[in-house]
């Protein structure tokens, strides 16, 4: 990550509890909080894969639990005793089955209640609370979006996630509690999984395997990773951004197959994009993008990573990674 801004040097001497620290965000959190020094606890769920940060766990203090579990989180939260937190752990499925809202529900909503109801009984000296939205909460509202505009969720993940913003907002106003919402905008890089678009499409070149997808005519913004952590960390130590709810994106709307074709020039594999191939969601918006201002004027922040670069560096890391990672089986069946 290139270098930080404003208030980096500060979180040094917190405690800090990180949950979903396993999934990408989180992984990539946790790495920059290694490297910034600080006190780090994470509440890991009990049999996930934390593949992302299986070289980081002798940094970490590992609290096992179950947000939908209030008798697990509040032990972690006793023990750990959080001077700050970083809420990024979610189920996160964009399908519109509604069969999905029993997990959204007990992970998204109670498990966001739960954590926020043992910093109260345990009556933690909280400093700052980041509970991660998703910019899926505006689902096919007017672009660009804006904070202060209602939200228009089309899906059982954005509905769970803007039902969390609103509990948030509550426990702000009627506690004083320090919450500060985020709402990171589309977001790639290393250590991404590869059913999202970028590296799923990357993976097709790699395996030259012809790409299907939309038409692509619906445009949407991307954003490189190491801008979304660095917003993150600038969050908790900027006071006049409590209680508020703050876009993370960058606000740059590009064409979805315009990308894809940027992607497999930049990888000069011999693939077919399958345009077409895929119909849209339900309820897809055909532009998808953010205002910034909010966050620009309270954290100081603002994008520094432009596309060809953050592609650059993805597609250098998934081109190593699928190839330590054939090797790895190749050394596996030889060994057998």
């Amino acid at each position: 990550m290139e270098g930080l801004e404003r208030g980096s040097s500060s979180i040094k001497t917190k405690r800090v509890l990180v949950t979903g620290a396993a999934g990408f965000i989180g992984s990539h959190l946790v790495r920059q909080l290694i490297k910034e020094g600080v006190e780090i606890h994470i509440l890991l769920r009990k049999g996930s894969n934390p593949f992302r940060i299986s070289d980081l766990m002798a940094n970490l203090v590992v609290w096992e639990g179950d947000l939908g579990d209030y008798h697990s989180v509040h032990s972690c939260i006793r023990n750990s005793k959080p001077q700050i937190i970083f809420h990024i752990a979610t189920v996160r499925n964009v399908e519109r089955d509604l069969g999905l809202f029993d997990g959204m529900i007990d992970t998204n909503i109670k498990g966001t209640i739960n954590l926020m109801k043992a910093v109260i009984d345990e009556r933690v000296a909280l400093e700052c609370f980041i509970n991660t939205g998703t910019c899926e909460e505006y689902g096919d509202a007017p672009v660009p979006f804006r904070e202060e505009q209602r939200e228009t969720p089309v899906s059982p993940y954005s509905a769970s996630k803007v039902a969390t913003t609103y509990i948030c907002q509550m426990l702000f106003k009627t506690t004083g509690l320090p919450i500060i919402t985020l709402r990171p905008f589309l977001t790639y890089g290393p250590y991404q999984d590869t059913d999202m678009f970028i590296p799923s499409l990357i993976s097709h070149c790699i395996e030259r395997k012809d790409f299907p997808m939309t038409e692509g005519d619906q445009t949407r913004e991307f954003n490189y990773i190491d801008d979304i952590i660095n917003a993150y960390l600038l969050a908790v130590t900027s006071p006049h951004a409590i209680g508020e709810i703050i876009n993370i994106g960058n606000g740059i709307e590009y064409r979805i197959r315009d990308v894809a074709e940027k992607i497999v020039k930049m990888m000069g594999y011999p693939i077919h994009l399958l345009i077409g191939a895929l119909p849209k969601r339900a309820g897809e918006s055909s532009h998808f993008f953010c205002s910034n201002e909010k966050a620009k004027k309270l954290l100081g922040w603002s994008p520094k990573i432009d596309i060809d670069e953050g592609l650059k560096r993805t597609i250098g890391w998934y081109e190593n990674y699928f190839k330590d990672k054939a090797a790895s089986l190749r050394w596996q069946d030889k060994n057998r």
